[in-house]
């Protein structure tokens, strides 16, 4: 306690209170100011940063309600007012998930959800594409105001969609084995009907051989001749006849070729003169 005594004693004393007055108050005092200034500085720059995404927040939130609006009448739209429902419904949940405020990924994932299924309502103009908007404004606007609690619900409302999908895609998947299997049994059958149907085929092609030669007889010399006939088919459609050929006797071949050579004879019989070629040509003249 020696020790306590003599900074006291040093402390009451001239010198001391002189220190104490002159350097240790004036660097208690500047210190304290400082922190007081920093403290003051954090507060009012925390204020501008939530104010400004404050701000991001309910821009983002005003392009969702606006594109969700639009979805709602999206199937009456025309191209170029589709491409742009499209493009703000896009450009709206890149800011919402570019924003820093706390759970916004969660919040961007559940309204684009929400925002397909006004778009997919509104096909049948029913009542639930403006049921679906008006709660997704509700729930934007409170997630904004409520962050921690909305991204809760938003978490919740994700998980119960992605087991309702898994459903779903078990269902179709279910649906698609099927058909393929049905697919499958249905083209076995026409195969083996096919090939059932295949011998009962053969026989008419078999059948629609060329029938039988005409009966008429061919002459060749003083003897005449038949020609031999296929027996017809006992089933199967009616024969095709082959077309009648006009029956050749060497008797007719010969007098055709005598006739050519007769004629060619008298072509050939006798010269004829200039001067009767003249008369024959012109005559009159030769008359004169």
């Amino acid at each position: 306690m020696q020790w306590w005594n003599d900074l006291v004693e040093w402390l009451s004393s001239d010198n001391g209170w002189r220190v104490v007055t002159d350097a240790v108050i004036p660097f208690v005092a500047i210190v304290v100011a400082g922190i007081v200034a920093a403290l003051i500085g954090r507060a009012s720059t925390r204020r501008v940063v939530s104010l400004h995404e404050d701000e991001a927040k309910a821009a983002a939130v005003a392009a969702l309600v606006s594109a969700a609006r639009k979805g709602a009448v999206y199937s009456s739209l025309g191209v170029e007012e589709r491409a742009y429902a499209d493009h703000l419904g896009h450009e709206a949940d890149v800011r919402l998930r570019l924003s820093p405020a706390t759970g916004s990924t969660l919040a961007a994932d559940w309204a684009a959800h929400e925002l397909a299924e006004i778009k997919r309502n509104s096909a049948s103009f029913s009542f639930q594409s403006e049921q679906t908007l008006g709660e997704l404004r509700d729930r934007l606007v409170e997630w904004q105001n409520r962050p921690g609690r909305a991204k809760k619900l938003f978490r919740d409302d994700l998980a119960r969609w992605k087991y309702e999908e898994a459903d779903v895609d078990r269902d179709t998947a279910a649906k698609q084995k099927a058909w393929e299997a049905e697919q499958r049994a249905a083209a076995a059958t026409e195969q083996r009907r096919a090939e059932a149907s295949a011998p009962s085929g053969a026989a008419p092609s078999a059948a629609l051989r060329p029938a039988a030669l005409d009966d008429a007889p061919i002459r060749g010399g003083d003897e005449a001749y038949r020609a031999p006939t296929a027996p017809a088919p006992l089933a199967g459609p009616s024969p095709v006849s082959a077309p009648e050929a006009p029956a050749v006797t060497p008797g007719d071949a010969s007098h055709d070729d005598t006739r050519d050579d007769a004629m060619d004879d008298e072509r050939f019989e006798q010269p004829v003169s200039a001067s009767q070629v003249r008369r024959r040509t012109t005559p009159e003249r030769a008359d004169d």
